[in-house]
């Protein structure tokens, strides 16, 4: 599993986090770290496979998912600040957009990766609440 991405996308959130004043380096990897456990406890309780699903695997599909949240971070740090103009309507529909194609994205990596095709719905609701905290 490649862990040099989502690393990287973790700094990346994280400096975009220091740019608009707020240090919680420890929160992204606190609730990071517990996400993947977690993931990786309900990814094999559900998996069909006998060998089982490392936590490198189930950490590198939801650190790959997180490209939308920087993304979203990378927008409202430019363009949604309160010097240019408040749009509280448009930054919750753009973090609704940016939770549901982030845990699209990682549902279905963990579905074609893991053979989770049955429980891709089981999978999807704990990686929503994921993204959404």
């Amino acid at each position: 599993a490649d862990l040099a991405g989502p690393i990287a996308f973790c700094l990346i959130l994280g400096a975009e986090m220091v740019l608009t004043g707020k240090l919680q380096f420890g929160y992204i990897y606190g609730f990071g770290v517990f996400g993947c456990l977690s993931m990786t406890l309900i990814v094999n309780l559900m998996s069909p496979l006998a060998e089982g699903i490392s936590v490198w695997t189930v950490s590198s599909v939801l650190g790959y998912a997180l490209i939308p949240v920087n993304v979203l971070a990378a927008v409202k740090l430019l363009f949604m600040n309160d010097y240019l103009f408040n749009l509280q309507a448009l930054g919750r529909f753009l973090g609704l957009l940016t939770v549901a194609w982030s845990t699209v994205a990682s549902t279905r990596l963990l579905e074609l990766g893991c053979g989770l095709r049955e429980q891709r719905y089981l999978i999807a609701y704990p990686v929503a609440l994921l993204y959404s905290a």
